[in-house]
């Protein structure tokens, strides 16, 4: 059935933005007037809307750089014994324009106009990070708003140190695999093909390996449009695959079952996890509401999901490391870590470990992972390598001999 975008006010004065599913544009309005709602537009939904949408979304957050900045020049400001709203007021004078101004100008309006601070940050939606908010709360509720500004400094710190670890460990293999794929492809494409003129010119009968690369060049030579579309059309459809729940959840699933990279994956997620949480919980956060936030914060679907479940068993009245060990997302040596952090009292310090630990191993596991993936990416090139070179002189031997006779 088609989908409609409608604008409606209703009686209480709102306004409201829905999308709705009807067999006209006719009924819809007959239905929306039954309930009441005032219609100010009714549009139709194109059907391949929402993979447009899916492709092309971004969202838009406050460049790190200028976030991290901001929070270490408002804590400096706070703890000088500024208001508020007096501290953003004298660093909203000195950011000039772009999105991050734009977005601190509505979080001074929102102080302005009575919200408080973890609010105004909370409705701007993707622009700011959600533990933000949640840190924020919690430093009001407690009135060390300094001290939990300066903690969440210290996770953001740590957790952009971790992923450029891990890019930078990543970079050259992936420059050195572009290469290797690049040399292949143009000796497939522009040099075997200059020979394959030479051989089949000749009339001899050519050895079984350089026809074999023959064949393959030809699938490179002509099939490379097919190859093209395989190269965008793969990601994109990955994309539009992804922006389902359904998708992200199956997607996130595939990434920690592959061998090796999945657990490094499932490394990662449990450090970040972990990271976030204790967070939280050293800012005075309840841990059902920690859960929740966390959850939300979480990049892997998996994650998520079983992170509402913990949730709700918590707030049945179970222990927080119990919860967690009936998921798949914990190792047992987590589990029992939060055990006796929840035992003892040190939740917080025992999650700081928890994520501490991961993180060397993921950091031990991405090195020997880059250490054996170079030479394996030099031996699988030479080996290529030396294929095509001997299927193009296997035949000219062959040649040189019977014209020698």
């Amino acid at each position: 059935m088609p989908r409609f975008m409608c604008r409606l006010g209703t009686a209480g004065g709102e306004l409201v933005v829905q999308e709705l599913v009807a067999a006209s544009e006719a009924s819809l309005k007959v239905q929306l007037q039954d309930k009441g709602y005032y219609i100010f537009s009714i549009r139709a939904k194109h059907p391949l809307s929402g993979v447009t949408a899916a492709v092309f979304r971004r969202k838009r957050s406050v460049p790190m750089k200028d976030f991290i900045t901001f929070n270490q020049e408002f804590s400096a400001l706070l703890k000088a014994g500024l208001p508020v709203l007096t501290a953003i007021n004298l660093l909203l004078a000195r950011k000039g324009k772009g999105f991050f101004f734009e977005q601190l100008t509505l979080v001074r309006d929102d102080v302005q106009s009575g919200t408080s601070l973890s609010d105004a940050f909370k409705n701007r939606g993707d622009a700011f990070p959600l533990i933000y908010s949640a840190t924020i709360a919690a430093g009001e509720r407690s009135g060390e708003l300094v001290e939990v500004i300066q903690r969440y400094m210290f996770y953001l710190r740590t957790m952009s140190a971790i992923r450029k670890k891990i890019v930078s460990a990543m970079i050259y293999p992936i420059i050195l695999l572009t290469l290797s794929v690049g040399l292949v492809f143009l000796l497939l494409t522009v040099i075997v093909p200059k020979f394959s003129v030479l051989f089949l010119g000749s009339g001899a009968q050519l050895p079984a390996l350089t026809q074999l690369v023959l064949n393959v060049s030809k699938v490179f030579q002509y099939g490379w449009p097919a190859f093209l579309a395989v190269l965008i059309g793969g990601p994109l459809g990955m994309k539009v695959y992804a922006s389902r729940p359904e998708g992200r959840l199956v997607l996130a699933g595939w990434r920690l079952r592959i061998p090796l990279l999945g657990m490094n994956v499932k490394r990662y997620n449990i450090a970040q996890m972990c990271r976030t949480m204790g967070t939280l919980v050293a800012g005075g956060i309840p841990v059902v509401t920690a859960l929740d936030v966390v959850g939300e914060a979480m990049s892997n679907e998996v994650y998520r999901v079983e992170l509402r479940q913990v949730r709700q068993h918590v707030m049945e009245g179970q222990s927080l490391w119990a919860s967690m060990e009936k998921t798949r997302m914990m190792t047992p040596m987590a589990v029992e870590m939060i055990e006796v952090g929840e035992s003892t009292g040190s939740l917080a310090e025992m999650l700081d470990q928890v994520s501490l630990f991961y993180d060397e191993e993921l950091s031990t596991a991405v090195e020997r992972f880059v250490a054996l993936l170079e030479p394996m990416l030099l031996l699988v090139m030479a080996v290529v390598i030396a294929v095509v070179v001997l299927s193009v002189y296997m035949p000219l031997f062959s040649m040189y001999n019977l014209m020698g006779n």
